[in-house]
């Protein structure tokens, strides 16, 4: 073993790589000088306190990714309360001039209504688009009934609260209560 660790140190000096200052090298030297009375803990300890300063540098680079990960879902979290409260002016706005019989047309309407849409498509969950999704297939629909229509969008409403919220203890009855219907 001694023999090779030798070898290997002829060739890497050979090579003339400067490595006297790295673990291999002491390590290297320890072994070939062993017979003198060097200490493999001599050469450790420096080994120790460069590891201890690499898993530190580790830990504050995961403290790092971690306050970037909590900050960008603060901004969609920002960007989702947006887009839920767009959506939810438009579909307020399009009821208003539905109850009041008002013919709901025009391009700034239809593209204020996309515009709510893909928002709402960008940055709401799974279960939100797919309730949305139930909903508008649903209201489309030639023999749809507007009780059961209101029931869908008070669940979509309860899977919206659900997203910012985290959860939500309203139920549909409850929330039946707040839709304009």
């Amino acid at each position: 073993m001694l023999g090779t660790i030798l070898i290997i140190s002829n060739t890497i000096a050979s090579h003339s790589l400067i490595i006297n200052d790295t673990l291999v090298y002491k390590l290297i030297t320890v072994a070939s000088n062993a017979d003198k009375g060097f200490k493999l803990t001599d050469y450790l300890k420096p080994s120790i306190e460069l590891l201890i300063a690499i898993l530190g540098a580790i830990g504050l680079i995961f403290k790092y990714l971690a306050n970037k990960k909590k900050e960008f879902d603060e901004k969609v979290s920002v960007q989702k309360r947006g887009a839920y409260s767009e959506f939810l002016m438009n579909f307020t706005e399009t009821a208003i001039q539905i109850m009041y019989e008002q013919e709901i047309t025009g391009i700034e309407a239809d593209r204020q209504r996309m515009l709510a849409r893909d928002k709402l498509l960008l940055f709401a969950n799974d279960k939100v688009i797919k309730k949305y999704h139930e909903w508008v297939e649903y209201s489309d629909s030639e023999n749809s009934d507007v009780d059961k229509e209101v029931e869908i969008f008070g669940e979509l409403l309860i899977e919206i609260r659900k997203d910012i919220l985290g959860k939500s203890k309203v139920t549909k009855e409850e929330i039946s209560n707040l839709n304009p219907f």
